[in-house]
Formats: C-alpha cells, sequence, structure tokens
C-alpha cells in the first residue's frame, strides 16, 4: 500500500470515514466512499487554520462545513500538520458570463458581511504610497537601463526586441498607476478613514462554486478591493481579448458594495501595475547567454502582455465608465428646472 494512502487512510479513521479509493488534486486529496465524496485538505500551519475556523465563523452558510473528528475538533492532526474535512464540491457549470457576475455579486455580499470602517493616520497612508512608489521606480529604472543597452547593440534578440517594444506601453502603465495612486492617497488624507473586511485572500472562480466559496487558508482582515485585484491578477492570464462579464464585475460588485472615490483609485492604480515584466526580464539576464532558450523567453514576455493588455482594456474601461457618470451628474446638476419644478 503506498505511503501517503496509508497516512490518509489513518487521518480519515479520526473522522470515522472508511475510503475506497483516494486520488490527489493537487494540495487535496479526494475521498471516494460509500458513503459520498469528499475533500481531505492539508494546512501549512496554524495560521491557516485560524483563518478557516474564523471564515466559517463569518461566513458560515457561504462555506462548505467542516466536519469535526471524533473528537469533536474541526481540525484532524497527522505528523505535526492539520488536516479538514469537507463535502467534495465541483464546480459542474462552465465559468461563462452569468457565472462571473455571479461571482462579483457574491464576492460583494461577503465584503458587506463585515465590512468595517478604521481611521488611518496620515503617515501610515503616505508610508504605502512610498513603498509602492520606490518599488515601481525600481522597476522602472530596471526596464530603462536595460532597453538602453538592448538598443546600443548591433544586434538585438528576438526577447531583447521583444522588451523594446513593449517598453514604452509599459512606462505610461507605472505613469498611470502612480498618478492613481497619488488620488487614492488625496483622498484618504481628507476622509481620513479607510474600509476593511474579511476577505477571502485568494479569490477566483475556482474557489467559487455557488453558493459557496472553499479555500479559506488565505482569509484575513484587508481592504475589500484587494480580492478584486487578486481575481482580476488571476484571470486576465488568457489570451485577449478577455469575456465581456469581467469587464462587467465591478458594476456587479458595486450594486451590492459601492466603493468610495479612493478605493477605486486604489483597485486602478493596482490593476494597472505592469506584473510580471521585471521578473521574466530578470530572469533572462540571470542566464547564461548560451543557455538562453530564446523561444521560451519570448513566449513568457509575450503571455505578460497580452494579461497586460486584458488588464488595461478592464482599466479603461472603469475610467471611461467613472467619466461618463461624473458627466451624466454634472449635466442633470446643470439642468433647467421649469416653473412646474422639472428638469
Amino acid at each position: 500500500m503506498d505511503g501517503r494512502f496509508a497516512s490518509q487512510r489513518a487521518l480519515l479513521a479520526q473522522y470515522g470515514v472508511t475510503p475506497e479509493r483516494i486520488e490527489q488534486r493537487g494540495k487535496v486529496a479526494k475521498v471516494y466512499t460509500t458513503n459520498g465524496v469528499f475533500a481531505l485538505k492539508a494546512l501549512h500551519d496554524e495560521r491557516e487554520a485560524a483563518a478557516v475556523w474564523q471564515s466559517l465563523r463569518y461566513y458560515g452558510r457561504r462555506c462548505p462545513p467542516v466536519y469535526g473528528t471524533r473528537q469533536q475538533s474541526p481540525f484532524a492532526v497527522d505528523g505535526g500538520r492539520l488536516y479538514y474535512l469537507q463535502a467534495w464540491h465541483d464546480q459542474g457549470v462552465k465559468a461563462d458570463d452569468e457565472v462571473v457576475r455571479s461571482f462579483f455579486r457574491g464576492l460583494a455580499e461577503l465584503h458587506r458581511a463585515t465590512i468595517r470602517t478604521v481611521a488611518v493616520k496620515e503617515e501610515e497612508i503616505e508610508a504605502y504610497r512610498q513603498q509602492k512608489k520606490n518599488e515601481w521606480q525600481r522597476a522602472r529604472a530596471l526596464w530603462e537601463e536595460r532597453v538602453e543597452t538592448y538598443e546600443s547593440a548591433w544586434y538585438m534578440s528576438p526577447f531583447q526586441l521583444q522588451c523594446c517594444t513593449y517598453f514604452h506601453e509599459v512606462m505610461r502603465a507605472y505613469s498611470f498607476a502612480e498618478e492613481q495612486l497619488a488620488a487614492w492617497e488625496e483622498a484618504l488624507k481628507e476622509t481620513k478613514q479607510w474600509r476593511t473586511a474579511w476577505v477571502h485572500g485568494k479569490a477566483r472562480l475556482s474557489h467559487y462554486v455557488a453558493p459557496y466559496w472553499i479555500s479559506w487558508e488565505r482569509a484575513h482582515w484587508n481592504s475589500p478591493v484587494y480580492d478584486l485585484i487578486a481575481a482580476f491578477r488571476t484571470h486576465v492570464q488568457t489570451f485577449p481579448p478577455l469575456a465581456r462579464a469581467w469587464f462587467d464585475g465591478i458594476d456587479e460588485y458595486e450594486k451590492a458594495l459601492p466603493l468610495s472615490a479612493g478605493e477605486r483609485a486604489f483597485l486602478y492604480g493596482h490593476l494597472a501595475e505592469p506584473r510580471g515584466f521585471v521578473r521574466c526580464l530578470e530572469r533572462y539576464e540571470a542566464t547564461r547567454r548560451t543557455e538562453r532558450n530564446e523561444r521560451a523567453y519570448v513566449a513568457a514576455l509575450q503571455r505578460c502582455y497580452f494579461a497586460f493588455k486584458n488588464m488595461e482594456a478592464v482599466v479603461m474601461h472603469l475610467v471611461q465608465r467613472d467619466a461618463a457618470q461624473q458627466q451624466k451628474e454634472m449635466s442633470d446638476a446643470e439642468a433647467p428646472i421649469d416653473e412646474h419644478g422639472q428638469g
């Protein structure tokens, strides 16, 4: 008998469960029994266990029930590691537009249940903005330095040529992100308030099996915008164009939980940040020239670019949406009132 299977059987015995077959699905064991199919998942540490337990307290009806052991504990222990057991839930439907919209509505309902407003100090706001500004400036400096080197070469490799081709778009994205973060800082310095909620921490379609949310190990207190950023960053990793529902997702979210001007600026700035490019560039530079697989590095850079263009389209859609709404509000405010009190 396989050692892992024997260990899992011993774990399941703590729940009084006898498996017929066990399939390993990444970090989760899919357990087949005569009484149904279960998911057995390992936790890395007590912090993850606390996150799962807190999530059950806050969002019990939105989480699949966690089965207790024979000792009435929500977690089984084996070899110093903690495990929990739930019913197995397949995402039985294709992730079409309505599923994506439902995902955003469900996320807003979660956040609304625990949303709270906290006071923030100007020093905290300035420190965060400076941290991000420094991070982005280092990335920009690296890009500029390498592009200057590539452009001065007699012959550029395919990867180097792609870097130069994307350079100006990436620089504009960093500038836009910094503008949005400045707008966020200005908004918070005025209100000195910020909203937090118990966020999922890894919000993505694979963790949403309506009406349930699964995999709460990364849950923590943070701005609700954190989950929106995580969701978009995961799902823009595809060949353009992005499905229309992703453009409408924030509208669906805001029907249940409208965002403030500061939250929108924070969201747009972090979505616009050109992620992945610098890491790809550093890996390329760290590899010896004789060992570089140009085709593989070009493909990796193109994947970053495709995700970047998907995200750019989402952000521009949101910015234009906001501008149109502001224009409408201004027009409504300026509309003349007739003698009957109608515009």
